[in-house]
């Protein structure tokens, strides 16, 4: 007789929950995001589910889970599409401490959720995968060196106000032309009130900005 609590119907029911989104995602590995967390994982999962190829213009202040939500939503991501394939690229200003630290923590998102747990791999030091999935992760210095690689879910910068836009426009964007796949843009206002070269030469584009 089949018994609806068993460990292994509580494991299925509980995966089809953090299929969800990246809030179901998070909540499954005890973290209770923020409204405004909610609200740009909920736009950035919209565009990327229903090809929108939108782009987002995400500004946080310094020490409001920003890194907690790009973490969570890569991770999902990889959980959502291990069976379908897709590719994320995720673009921080330096190699250390910067790209060291996004993936440690997506690391440990994958390592946390049941969905994850165990099934995930890492290849060539920068890449992690599950399933069909990948994310690759890059430097965003202008002497880094960028094999190729295809952003056809996800194409993430982290600190963008800080990233060239030489190298962003000549090395990093060319990645989501395959797909149109939706691109996000992380900063916090500098100092003196600017926003970034980048930020800036998306004026005419048209982007999201959030929250």
């Amino acid at each position: 007789m089949f018994n609806s609590s068993s460990p292994s119907s509580l494991s299925l029911r509980v995966r089809e929950t953090i299929r969800h989104d990246p809030v179901s995602w998070a909540a499954s590995s005890g973290i209770n995001l923020r409204p405004y967390q909610r609200c740009v994982a909920s736009a950035i999962k919209y565009s990327i589910i229903r090809h929108l190829s939108l782009i987002f213009v995400v500004i946080f202040p310094r020490q409001s889970g920003k890194n907690e939500l790009q973490a969570l939503i890569f991770s999902w991501l990889l959980f959502q599409f291990a069976s379908i394939s897709g590719g994320i690229v995720s673009i921080s200003p330096t190699c250390i401490p910067q790209t060291a630290n996004s993936m440690r923590r997506v690391r440990l998102s994958l390592d946390t959720c049941i969905g994850s747990r165990g099934r995930w791999k890492s290849s060539t030091g920068l890449v992690y995968g599950l399933g069909k999935a990948c994310i690759q992760f890059f430097s965003g210095s202008p002497h880094s060196k960028v094999v190729c690689a295809v952003a056809d879910l996800l194409l993430s910068i982290d600190e963008a106000q800080e990233n060239n836009t030489v190298k962003f426009n000549k090395d990093f964007d060319p990645m989501t032309a395959s797909n149109h796949a939706t691109r996000v843009l992380w900063g916090t206002v500098l100092d003196n009130g600017a926003s970034g070269p980048i930020i800036r030469s998306l004026k005419g584009m048209s982007p999201w900005i959030l929250p």
